[in-house]
């Protein structure tokens, strides 16, 4: 039998993206109207790329809260080809960014430059160091059902793709991954559904 894609989804905008606040495992900060609106657009990219008959086997969802909003909304969107409800799963979490969490945007950029990012173990102001993320997130991806609709982070996205080797439309390990991006998994290949490549729009 073919194999099928999974995909990989990061949430719609949060409040704090709007505030350009740094996230990392932060709880709380919740979809605005345009991150729920992000969120309808990707469910309908992913129900559009599924051949007749196929359906959605899982979704799987950091349990972060504008991840959860964004499985929510995902599930509704891709009733009759998903029942069921979204499966929790802490290992899709963004990077634990230490005490850079809930500061302004410049300051985790600024202090992202004099990070030694040569040592993967060294972690990242206090928090998680990229080895670790890679290894949490390859756990979490690793083995994952045909099928399946992981929704996940930023760096975490991009953590996976690294680690998994999948190629993607530029070179560079660290690509941009907006709102509501889609990543169609298949085969060490992944494409970023929709009329835009999300690598042009920052």
């Amino acid at each position: 039998m073919p194999r099928r894609p999974y995909y990989l989804v990061r949430h719609g905008q949060s409040e704090w993206n709007l505030l350009e606040l740094t996230q990392g495992q932060t709880v709380a900060p919740r979809l605005t109207d345009l991150g729920r609106a992000q969120a309808r657009a990707a469910g309908e990219l992913i129900r559009a790329d599924l051949a007749p008959g196929e359906r959605v086997a899982q979704i799987r969802t950091s349990d972060l809260v504008r991840a959860r909003e964004t499985a929510k909304i995902l599930a509704d969107v891709l009733g009759g080809v998903f029942d069921g409800e979204p499966v929790l799963d802490e290992r899709l979490r963004e990077q634990h960014l230490g005490d850079l969490e809930g500061r302004p945007y410049a300051e985790t950029w600024a202090a992202a430059e004099t990070h030694n990012w040569s040592d993967p173990h060294l972690p990242v102001a206090g928090g998680e160091s990229p080895y670790q993320l890679r290894t949490r997130m390859a756990e979490a991806v690793g083995g994952v059902r045909d099928g399946t609709v992981l929704v996940s982070h930023g760096d975490a996205i991009r953590a996976a793709l690294d680690d998994l080797g999948v190629a993607t439309s530029r070179t560079p390990s660290w690509v941009p991954v907006p709102n509501g991006a889609v990543a169609r998994v298949l085969d060490g290949h992944a494409t970023w559904l929709g009329a835009e490549d999300p690598h042009d729009r920052g």
